[in-house]
Parts: C-alpha cells; sequence; structure tokens
C-alpha cells in the first residue's frame, strides 16, 4: 500500500476515534484501531503495529494547516480528543475559503425552496449543509441574507416544458392573452428555452405557423400537449447568450435590431447609475456635477420602458426619439391616472 494512501487511513482512523469517543483516546488506542483498520483494508494480517510515535507525528499534521484540517485536538490526562464535537476531518475537505463560500451559496439556495423547480436540489441543500464546518458555516448563515424568492404562477409546468425541450418535442400549448383578447389559442410550438425573468418564467420557441421566435409566459398557459407526429426543428434554436445580449428582458419584436439610447439622470442617482449598470452595454459619455449622460445599445421593448419608468422624475429619455415620445406618452397617461 502506498505511503500516502496508508497516513490517510490513519488520519481518517483517528477521526473516526475522536467522534465516537468524546472523552477521548488514548494513544494505545489509537494505534490499536489504526493498525486494526489498514490490516482490513490493505490486506496484510502480517503487518507491524503503528507506533504510537507515528499517531503522535499524525495528530500534529491534523492539526496544522498543512493538510487543511486545522483539527482542534486537544489533550488531557493522556486522552486525546475533539474540543469542538462536531468536527470531522470529513467535513473541512474543504478549505476555510470554500467553507465559507458553500455556505452563502447554500443560503442563496434556500431562499428557493418551495419553489417547484428548486424543489428537487432540497435534498442537496441538506447534504451540503452536512458536509461543512457547522461553527463556521452557522457564522455565516447569520451574517448573509437574501431576498426572499416567492413561488410564481406557471412555475408548476417548468418540470413538464423542460423534459419537452430534453427529449426535442414539439408541442401545442393553449395559451390566455393578457388584455381585451382573453380568448384561448392553440400554438404548435418548438420549445428552446427556459427563462426567468423578475420572478415570472417563461418558454422560448419557435411558432410552427409563422416560423418566427416567440416567447409565451407560463402563468398564462393553460395547458399543452405533445405532437408526436412533428418533428421537432433546431435549425431555428437561438444561442441565449447572443440572442438576449441586447435586450432587458425577455420581449424580443421579430427582426428587431438593438439601437443607440441616451438617457440623462440628475444628480441623486449619479452614484447608483455608476456603481449599477443597467446594462453591460451602458458607456458614460457626459457628467456633471448636476447630471450625468449615459449611452446604451439596446432593442426597445415594454422592459425597457419599464425600467426607466421606474425612475420617475429622475432621468430623461435623449435618445431615440420614438422612445423618447413612448415614454411622453406613459408618464402622460400616468398623471391622468393620479389625477
Amino acid at each position: 500500500m502506498p505511503k500516502n494512501f496508508d497516513a490517510l487511513l490513519r488520519y481518517h482512523s483517528i477521526n473516526t476515534c475522536l467522534q465516537e469517543y468524546t472523552h477521548g483516546c488514548t494513544l494505545d488506542y489509537l494505534a490499536e484501531r489504526c493498525t486494526q483498520d489498514l490490516i482490513e483494508k490493505g490486506g496484510n494480517p502480517n503487518r507491524d503495529t503503528i507506533s504510537k510515535r507515528t499517531i503522535q507525528e499524525d495528530i500534529r499534521r491534523m492539526r496544522s494547516d498543512k493538510l487543511e484540517f486545522n483539527a482542534p485536538i486537544e489533550v488531557k490526562n493522556g486522552k486525546y480528543y475533539y474540543s469542538d464535537k462536531t468536527f470531522s476531518i470529513n467535513n473541512v475537505s474543504l478549505t476555510n475559503k470554500d467553507i465559507i463560500n458553500v455556505s452563502a451559496v447554500v443560503k442563496m439556495l434556500k431562499t428557493y425552496k418551495g419553489a417547484v423547480f428548486f424543489r428537487g436540489i432540497e435534498s442537496l441543500i441538506d447534504r451540503l449543509e452536512q458536509k461543512v464546518h457547522l461553527n463556521k458555516y452557522e457564522k455565516v448563515q447569520s451574517i448573509v441574507a437574501f431576498e426572499n424568492i416567492p413561488e410564481s404562477s406557471g412555475s408548476d409546468i417548468i418540470e413538464p416544458l423542460m423534459d419537452a425541450i430534453i427529449k426535442k418535442q414539439v408541442i401545442k400549448i393553449t395559451y390566455l392573452r393578457f388584455g381585451l383578447d382573453q380568448t384561448e389559442r392553440n400554438h404548435p410550438f418548438h420549445p428552446y428555452l427556459l427563462k426567468e425573468y423578475r420572478n415570472r418564467w417563461y418558454v422560448l420557441g419557435m411558432n410552427d405557423q409563422y416560423k418566427e421566435i416567440q416567447t409565451f409566459a407560463l402563468d398564462r398557459i393553460r395547458n399543452f400537449e405533445v405532437l408526436a407526429d412533428i418533428q421537432y426543428d433546431e435549425q431555428h434554436k437561438p444561442d441565449p447568450d447572443v440572442y438576449f445580449k441586447d435586450t432587458i428582458g425577455i420581449t424580443i419584436f421579430h427582426n428587431a435590431k438593438p439601437v443607440e439610447i441616451k438617457l440623462r439622470f440628475n444628480q441623486s442617482k449619479l452614484p447608483y447609475i455608476k456603481s449599477q449598470p443597467l446594462h453591460e452595454s451602458q458607456l458614460v459619455i457626459a457628467e456633471t456635477a448636476k447630471y450625468i449622460i449615459i449611452r446604451l445599445r439596446l432593442t426597445l421593448n415594454y422592459e425597457l420602458e419599464s425600467l426607466i419608468m421606474s425612475f420617475a422624475d429622475e432621468v430623461e429619455v435623449l435618445e431615440p426619439a420614438s422612445l423618447r415620445k413612448s415614454i411622453k406618452s406613459r408618464i402622460k397617461k400616468a398623471g391622468v391616472v393620479f389625477n
């Protein structure tokens, strides 16, 4: 048996003993247990008994950061024990930095517990919680907070839609539109991608009738069925990283091209806009003590307008004229509503 593997087995034997006997173990007992474990796993019944000096060296290494164990092993009255009863080298096979990062990620994932799409990972979250050093884990959990994500309407069909995408199946969607037109419409549809935006889920794919990419909100889908007699079309499947690159939200009108947009924000929003860009294309083209002007390259859609409207009187649309006109019209309508 290679020496490094031999040592690894001893570390785990010592770890098991210190976990089982919280009041401590003598060097003689640890040496005996390590010898037994090495015989069982190494298949050599005639091997020599592990020396107490070897066990002492193993404990020294386990205590140090050389193996990244940093084991809290103490000795009292000739017995070795873990001062932290929850400690295990199995838990700290991750580095301290890894533990902090995993703890934060677990906290983030737990915000999705209860959402249909994420229920399958709840057991994984529970296992991750058991694999990190509890003291450090609990400290991270107590100082990190994420927004609570409520379960969105329509999330119950995420999994069956994902299954249809994976299996490359054409489906027929019964969809109830928003607005005045409340009639249900059937759409033979080639689903390509599921996308979340502001806690609403959408499915993107090709409408078989019009041969164009469309997006449907899951909370408006009444039902869908698989159309086994229609061949799935992958030819028009877009790359999501490219398809949504010049877009805020999920709406992209047919053949829409990105345009140059210029927005002027007043002084109160200057730090926010600089530290939290509205989009990766954002570029500051003018800045004074009173205002900042940014340039964006985006396709025009409802989500962009809604984002601009969220800044109320702190932003002015400079270009293009069509977007300026649309925002002006929405502000005028809002004024009528509040009057």
